[in-house]
Parts: structure tokens; sequence; C-alpha cells
């Protein structure tokens, strides 16, 4: 007989089987609930992607269906999640009506390439744009004239054009606009203290004073105040901008001396086709020539500041922003004098797909 102490007690291997039964089945309770849990894990996850799907499907059916004076707005360069919100609020196109085009494209025509689809928009949009603001459309404004095209649509034989007004950077980004185009000044002028980017010897998108520019922005010239009855030619606005931007120049940069800088003081000037349609403000700002008069030269730094006069052409740069993507809005200077009465810095005049023009280094006779 064994000792007594070397026998196993009695009910301890009964208690042990007990407690291994236990565990057993309290794991595979938690692993039938954690194998739950992550299961409706992923049906909850696939389910409110396929709703936000959805969602973002119809905003986008009742985008494209948004009659004129609808305002529509978008973050991502496709597109992919345009929505209609209210006009006052932060968009980049509204909608001014809609071009059949079914006449020219039948239904096994292949969809446009972008080339054709600007002439079109053109062609098409812009006698739409014009009747909608009864003939006040600026063709020299900061407004232009677009489309919302879809290859999608055009694939299911929609060969409907959506006309439209937004704000296009040289790159062919958009900026936002905040109310509608009808109660708003036209005119193409930048925020005082702006700098505009350089493309080769041309004009491009605004960028912090810092980096390469053409022009930087010095102020803004209200010339409906000095000729309020009748059209002033280019002569006579030439000779009340040389001294209003004189002016401007002394007051946004005090002490500076333009000249030893290497910059000249240009503006921009009206035409008759903006004067009439109510555009009536120009920019002053401060610029520099290259030495062989081609174009533009690259200035770094502000002019209230120490500048960098290139005697060389910039770079030319190919846009890398899809046209129609959201643009990088580019603030003035906290302290720059006689803000304008926009929120963003807007677009270059120039539409998407045409170069930048080549102005002089005095004036720019624009729109």
């Amino acid at each position: 007989m064994a000792p007594r102490s070397e026998r196993p007690p009695v009910g301890r291997r009964t208690t042990n089987t007990r407690r291994v039964m236990i565990g057993a089945f309290v794991g595979a309770v938690l692993t039938i609930t954690v194998t739950s849990v992550l299961s409706w894990d992923r049906i909850t996850a696939g389910g409110t992607a396929q709703r936000a799907q959805a969602a973002q499907a119809s905003a986008r059916a009742k985008a494209f269906a948004a009659p004129p004076g609808s305002c529509l707005q978008w973050t991502k360069a496709d597109r992919s999640d345009i929505h209609q919100v209210a006009c006052t609020e932060e968009h980049l196109f509204e909608m001014v009506g809609v071009a059949d085009v079914s006449g020219v494209f039948g239904k096994d025509a292949p969809f446009p390439p972008p080339e054709q689809r600007q002439q079109l928009q053109q062609e098409r949009c812009t006698p739409v744009a014009n009747q909608y603001l009864s003939g006040k459309l600026d063709p020299h404004g900061r407004f232009k004239v677009s489309s919302l095209t879809s290859e999608q649509e055009w694939r299911n034989g929609d060969r409907t054009m959506r006309c439209g007004l937004q704000v296009p950077t040289a790159s062919g980004a958009l900026y936002p606009v905040f109310g509608p185009v009808a109660k708003l000044d036209q005119s193409d002028v930048y925020d005082t203290g702006i700098c505009l980017g350089i493309n080769g010897r041309n004009i491009g998108d605004p960028v912090t004073c810092d980096r390469p520019h053409s022009y930087e922005i010095i102020g803004t010239v209200d010339l409906g105040a000095q000729f309020p009855k009748e059209f002033p030619d280019f002569r006579r606005q030439d000779e009340a901008l040389a001294n209003a931007c004189a002016a401007m120049a002394g007051q946004y940069a005090p002490g500076q001396d333009m000249k030893k800088k290497g910059l000249e003081i240009a503006w921009d000037n009206r035409s008759q086709e903006s004067w009439n349609v109510g555009s009536r403000k120009v920019n002053c700002k401060v610029g520099a020539p290259l030495p062989d008069s081609s174009g533009l030269a690259p200035v770094t730094g502000s002019a209230r500041g120490e500048v960098v006069v290139g005697k060389e052409p910039a770079p030319t740069v190919t846009a890398t922003v899809p046209p129609g993507a959201p643009a990088t809005t580019v603030q003035p200077p906290a302290e720059a004098p006689h803000p304008s009465e926009r929120p963003p810095a807007h677009a270059d005049q120039q539409s998407p797909s045409s170069a930048p023009s080549q102005p002089s280094p005095t004036t720019q006779q624009g729109g």
C-alpha cells in the first residue's frame, strides 16, 4: 500500500477536469463572440461603404440635374464628391443652363477630347451664360464659361452640356466663389499683397511672395470714381493710373525705391466690353521685365523688403493639377492694406486651356 502522502487527494482530479471544461467552454464562447463581432464589423463597414457610395451617386445625379442658378461644390480632383450647395456658400461652379449637342454627336460618337470640349463650351455655353446674366457677362472678367461633362454619361447617350461659370487659375485649377455671379463684381482683380506666380515669361497662379513671381499686387483702383460718366480710352486710363499706382506704391511699401530694386510700377486696363457690363476696378502692381524685354522676369521677395530680380526667364512648368481641381488658396499677408471684398485671391483671367498672356511690364491691357 502506498503511503498516504503519495495518494492523490480525493476529488482533486474531478476539480481540475471541471476547471478545464469550464475554461474550454468560456474560450469557445469568447471565440464565438469575437468572431461574431468581427463579422458584424465587416458587415457594418460594408454597409456603411455602400450607403456612402449610394449617397454620393445620388448627390452627383442631383448636381448634374440642377437647374440654372444652382451652385455646385466638390473637393476631389475627379469631382466624385460633387454636390449642390447654397450659392452663398463656398462653391466652384454656378449652373447657368444646358446646351444640347446631339445634333453634332450621334449616339455612337466617341467622347470628345479636351480641346474639342473646350471649343464646344465656348461656342455653345457662352450664349447661355450671357443670357443667364441678362447680357451682363464680362468677356474679360474673372468668371469664365465652362461646362460639366462626364464620359460615363456620354457613353450612356447623354449629349447635354451643363453650362456654368467658374474662376479658373492659369493652370486650370478652380478658386472658390462666394455668392451668385449676378451680385458680384466681375472685375479681374486680386487681393492686395498677393503675388502672381511666373511660368516661363508669363503670369502663373497666385503664390506667396517668397517664391518666384511675375507681379506683386499693391492695390486696387476703381476707375468708375474718376470717370463716372463715360468710358475712358486706354490713354486716359494710363494717365490716371500712372499717378494712382505711384501713390499706392508709396503707401504699400513706404520708403522703398522701386526703381533701385529693379521693379517697375504697372497696372491693368479695362476694355469697352468690360466697362459696358459694369467692370470698373483694376490692379496696380509691381514687376520687372527681362533684359531683352521678351517677357517678365522672375522676382523673389516682397517689394516691402529685399527682392531678387532674375535675368533669365523662369522655368516653364507643366500643370500638375488636373483641370477643375480645387485650387490652393493663397491668402494675402495680414499687414496688406486695402483688402478687397472677396474672401480668396482669385484666378488669373486666362482660361484653363489657353496660354497665359504676355503683358508689358508697364501696363497690361486686359478686360
